[in-house]
């Protein structure tokens, strides 16, 4: 009875002040996505230790994958929505936040962070190729399914080739229990059910704003969506660097890049191929890429600091209210 009137209440709401209420559902599922999004990565790390696998491992591929997880639902449940641009603009989006916004607030957290053991200098021509693969991919108009095997393929190149130059890793553990992992599967389970529905929430809320207000989906996805599922990767790169662990966080910070072009974007091409204009995100595409450069720039100096941060953040600021006005 209680329940039923609220509900009542609810779509009444809706009716009369949809923009507020979409908003409001907008933040709530977005709330969802991000601490369903943080127990999954608990439950990952979880796995991977009591598997016995490295920690260098854990912060560059099992992190680094786990804090994709809102772009990745998020993107599969826009994609099976039909929102192919939205999905689009997210994972540009995505990086351009993270080499900006992300790297930014990581270096002025901590003040300045010396490069001892840089990852990057190893794989900077793989991130910087597998970062613009898709926008070479997708100039022709559109993305593919076989333009997401090739993809995903690069993904899998990528974990080989790290795995070769960084040799035996890890071994893993012979003598696991299986209930052990109980626990962490059920909360893993449960967070990707929650994801789930958090992301379908997310998109469909994002799309009724952007419809009302007339904004285009491929610019919320660009800049609201997007930033919105970076802040994973602030929490993981703050916490890292509060602790000390620089290695951690820049290593995190690349293998989010590197799944978003590759794994994100080729699981959604096979699912539902990409159309959009290329001269429509041309300009996105451009300053991703340029993000890219100056972002791997800055990490191959023996140190950062926050000065560079300082530079990161007002570039995401003046491309983020730039998107508004050029849409």
């Amino acid at each position: 009875m209680v329940l039923a009137g609220i509900m009542e209440l609810g779509q009444q709401f809706g009716h009369n002040y949809p923009i507020v209420f979409y908003s409001i559902a907008c933040v709530l599922s977005l709330i969802i996505v991000l601490k369903s999004s943080d127990l999954a990565i608990y439950g990952i790390s979880n796995y991977a230790k009591k598997l016995g696998i490295s920690h260098y491992l854990i912060g560059f591929l099992v992190v680094a994958v786990g804090t994709s997880l809102p772009e990745l639902v998020a993107s599969i449940t826009g994609a099976l929505a039909g929102e192919t641009s939205m999905v689009f603009g997210t994972v540009v989006g995505s990086n351009i936040s993270d080499l900006t916004l992300v790297l930014g607030i990581m270096v002025i957290v901590g003040r300045t962070i010396k490069m001892e053991h840089p990852i990057v200098g190893k794989t900077f021509f793989q991130t910087l190729a597998l970062a613009a693969l898709p926008v070479i991919l997708v100039s022709d108009g559109a993305l593919t399914r076989p333009d997401g095997i090739i993809l995903l393929a690069g993904f899998g190149a990528y974990i080989a080739s790290l795995w070769l130059k960084e040799g035996k890793m890890g071994k893993m553990k012979k003598d696991v229990k299986l209930k052990t992992l109980w626990r962490d599967g059920f909360v893993f389970a449960g967070c990707i059910v929650a994801l789930l529905l958090g992301a379908r929430w997310l998109i469909y809320s994002a799309s009724q704003i952007a419809a009302m207000a007339g904004i285009s989906p491929y610019v919320v996805g660009l800049t609201i969506i997007a930033l919105g599922t970076s802040l994973p990767e602030v929490m993981v790169e703050v916490k890292s660097i509060l602790k000390g662990i620089s290695s951690l966080a820049f290593g995190d910070l690349l293998g989010s890049i590197i799944a978003n072009s590759t794994l994100v974007l080729g699981i959604i091409a096979i699912i539902h191929p990409i159309e959009i204009a290329f001269n429509s995100i041309l300009f996105a595409c451009i300053i991703m890429m340029g993000t890219v450069l100056l972002g791997l720039y800055f990490m191959t100096k023996k140190q950062i600091t926050w000065k560079h941060g300082i530079v990161l953040v007002s570039i995401y600021a003046i491309f983020f209210v730039l998107q508004f006005f050029l849409m």
